[in-house]
């Protein structure tokens, strides 16, 4: 879904949506969250639709810029990691829009 040689992938918060029925891959984005902005990730996860599940993994800095609404709308999706994830900490995730529970996919 990402890596460097489809050149989508990046320092901070990396991102992939996949369509929760069909196994679409629908979006990939990274995030800096070490020199960049917390808005467009914000922005970005309120876009998200129910049934979609999302992939999210860490490569350098992914907590720095990280605020309480981005942290509110990334725990909304069923991580429970996230509220503690600090400067470089590794952190690997899946979970979905609409998820009634907490993810256990996460480490």
């Amino acid at each position: 879904l990402m890596s460097g040689v489809k050149n989508n992938v990046g320092r901070g918060i990396n991102m992939a949506l996949v369509n929760g029925k069909t196994g679409e891959l629908l979006d990939t984005k990274f995030f800096d969250m070490w020199g960049g902005d917390v808005a467009p990730l914000i922005e970005f996860l309120k876009t998200i639709q129910d049934g979609t599940i999302v992939l999210m993994a860490t490569y350098d800095d992914g907590a720095t810029k990280l605020n309480e609404e981005a942290r509110k709308l990334i725990s909304e999706l069923g991580s429970t990691s996230i509220t503690n994830l600090g400067f470089r900490d590794n952190w690997v995730f899946c979970g979905g829009k609409g998820i009634k529970t907490k993810s256990p996919f996460e480490q």
